[in-house]
């Protein structure tokens, strides 16, 4: 062995022998600590039973003190209603992720992504999102901030936030509301009604401002006999903490939509009670309103003006073999909100307000689109095909040679074509309405 070699096996030995000894050291002191970590465990572990018991606690009085609030709103909507309810009401508590899941899961249900993408595509051709619009991601996520609670059609299911303590007043409006949705459904069947049109989105916002505004109604009459200084206070703190990042940053259209079927819903169901109250109301989901001009001007549903949309017709909706990624009608609504973007908003609702009927067929990514529109007058066909011209002209600036809007002089129709080239715009009006016009 070499001498180098016998220095480092006693050192080696050496170095086994002091780490031994420290560790023996570390084990002697654990030792001794251990009754006293023992007991910290127990301690700690008593504590968190102690906090999960105190907290289950809890949460099982707020469910009982939530169940009757729940049982009491029931009672009180019922009868504001004049309904009554058939059968127990479901409900189930979600957090804001759960929300999201269930929202992201309905939308699933009723929408393929392609067919959603296909929506945007059709929305970015008439200028109401922009190109390749986000927009799933858009729904869900404002639908997940805007959401304190809501009703199921399909499972027949009240939805609510699990930490919504019915002892906030602004809460207890908010489940008057949603529960004006269980009775609606259980005594008209909401599943009855169109809200899920995919080919005419103008017919789904009027239901969906019927079902919304009656509940809108309920709410505001509910809110009233609930009115304390508490009720204000809750409602100021509601609003002060209630997130908005999403709603700011949607594009003008999905902003709109959003609070359409409430604000201009409960004005139409309020002109129908002021007819005849709430019998009156519950007559509507027998013959809901066909369109959002009947929501605008309640009294283009009445009897008396019954104004109904005319449905628009094409011989076929392929363009050079090609089948349409989006096939809708846009309404009135729809239309005051693509002229307000570029126009003031009382010209965008007065050349709206000539709406009678309309179709759009789009291709080609949003790149291509005949969109006819039928007018209620010669007037109001002329201010149209004006407001069409300079809206295009607004939009797209030097590209006016891949635009046409033509007044069909007679027929009050406008045929409005959006292409890439000059070419496929004179194959396309060729297609769906003549010679081109310039």
């Amino acid at each position: 062995m070499s001498r180098t070699a016998a220095i480092l096996i006693p050192l080696l030995f050496g170095a086994t022998a002091v780490a031994s000894f420290v560790a023996w050291q570390e084990h002697q002191q654990l030792d001794a600590q251990a009754p006293i970590i023992h007991k910290a465990a127990l301690l700690a572990s008593e504590n968190d039973g102690l906090a999960a018991a105190l907290a289950a606690a809890q949460r099982k009085a707020a469910d009982v003190q939530n169940a009757a609030h729940r049982t009491q709103i029931e009672h009180d909507v019922a009868s504001l209603r004049e309904l009554s309810f058939k059968r127990p009401v479901v409900y189930e508590s979600l957090d804001r992720d759960g929300i999201r899941q269930v929202v992201a899961g309905k939308l699933s249900e009723q929408y393929s992504d392609q067919e959603i993408q296909n929506m945007s595509d059709g929305y970015s051709a008439l200028g109401l999102l922009p190109p390749d619009y986000p927009l799933k991601k858009a729904y869900i996520g404002l639908l997940g901030e805007q959401i304190a609670a809501f009703y199921d059609q399909h499972q027949h299911k009240l939805f609510m936030f699990q930490d919504a303590s019915l002892d906030n007043s602004q809460n207890r409006v908010i489940l008057a509301h949603e529960l004006t949705h269980a009775l609606q459904d259980q005594n008209f069947g909401l599943l009855k009604l169109p809200l899920e049109a995919k080919n005419n989105d103008d017919q789904a916002l009027a239901a969906s401002a019927l079902i919304e505004g009656d509940a809108t109604l309920v709410m505001s009459q509910y809110m009233v006999n609930d009115i304390s200084w508490r009720t204000f206070a809750d409602t100021v703190t509601y609003s002060a903490t209630q997130s908005m990042a999403e709603i700011r940053k949607a594009p003008r259209y999905l902003r709109e939509m959003l609070v359409f079927p409430y604000i201009h819903g409960q004005k139409f169901c309020a002109e129908v009670f002021a007819r005849g109250g709430y019998p009156a109301l519950s007559a509507v989901y027998a013959n809901p309103p066909s369109s959002t001009a009947q929501i605008l001007h309640p009294e283009k549903y009445f009897p008396e003006e019954r104004e109904e949309p005319i449905p628009v017709q094409f011989s076929s909706t392929t363009f050079q073999g090609e089948k349409p990624l989006a096939d809708n009608v846009l309404g009135e609504m729809g239309c005051r909100i693509m002229l307000s973007q570029y126009f003031d908003a009382g010209v965008a609702e007065n050349v709206a307000a000539g709406w009678r009927g309309d179709r759009y067929l789009v291709f080609d990514h949003g790149k291509t689109l005949i969109w006819r529109s039928l007018w209620r007058s010669s007037e109001a066909c002329s201010t149209a095909q004006g407001a069409l011209v300079q809206w295009a002209a607004r939009r797209y600036s030097k590209t006016l040679g891949q635009l046409c809007a033509v007044n069909r002089v007679g027929t009050n129709e406008i045929l409005f074509v959006l292409a890439s080239t000059d070419e496929s715009g004179n194959l396309l009006y060729k297609q769906f309405g003549g010679p081109l016009q310039k």
